[in-house]
């Protein structure tokens, strides 16, 4: 437990007492991003089959949030225009910690001394969904740790192949960078440059 507790304490920017002096910002409020928000850690539908967070606020860094309004305005101009929903947003590090103590797997979850994209702020989980929020026929469900959910996967139907070229092209064009094993994990670039962060959101009524 050492190195976790040193981790967090050297994960913490110095003078942050608050996700907004990090940084970040609550996506709903936000009055100019369309998009639907259904945090699966915040409820018991997640491969841990327990509540991992204690708040279904979506906390992003502004960067990113910029970066996906760049997204919604791509998926809008679509021929058969689109939103998103999203499924998870900034994670802080003793939620990673839970959920690597359900899945050790690295291919599809960080270890906790490595540390979560999501915990800087600049990630982003999503799905396309209809302009009511409705999510449209994806290649799988959120966190199914199969080959299916890799985004070289191609024995799909062609619908769904194409969509998720599309929402790939949308999102790198929006300035993220996208995850081999999970078609609906993208990174807002120059997370590199951000830290890790363990500040909780507020907590849900």
């Amino acid at each position: 437990m050492k190195w976790f507790i040193g981790l967090l304490f050297c994960a913490m920017p110095l003078g942050a007492a608050t996700l907004e002096e990090a940084g970040l910002v609550n996506v709903q409020t936000v009055a100019d991003l369309p998009v639907f928000v259904s945090l699966r850690y915040a409820t018991t539908d997640n491969f841990t089959g327990k509540k991992i967070y204690t708040s279904d606020a979506c906390y992003l860094h502004k960067e990113a949030v910029e970066g996906l309004k760049i997204a919604t305005q791509l998926a809008a101009a679509q021929p058969e225009a689109f939103t998103f929903c999203l499924w998870d947003c900034y994670r802080p590090q003793q939620a990673q910690e839970k959920l690597w103590a359900a899945a050790p797997r690295p291919n599809y979850v960080a270890p906790p001394q490595k540390g979560s994209r999501h915990s800087r702020g600049m990630s982003v989980d999503l799905t396309p969904c209809d302009l009511n929020g409705n999510p449209l026929p994806m290649p799988t469900d959120f966190d199914s740790f199969t080959p299916r959910a890799h985004m070289d996967y191609k024995k799909l139907p062609a619908d769904i192949l194409n969509r998720r070229e599309t929402l790939k092209k949308i999102m790198e064009e929006a300035g993220f960078t996208y995850t081999r094993t999970e078609w609906w994990h993208f990174d807002k670039r120059g997370w590199k440059k951000k830290p890790l962060l363990n500040l909780l959101p507020p907590k849900s009524n």
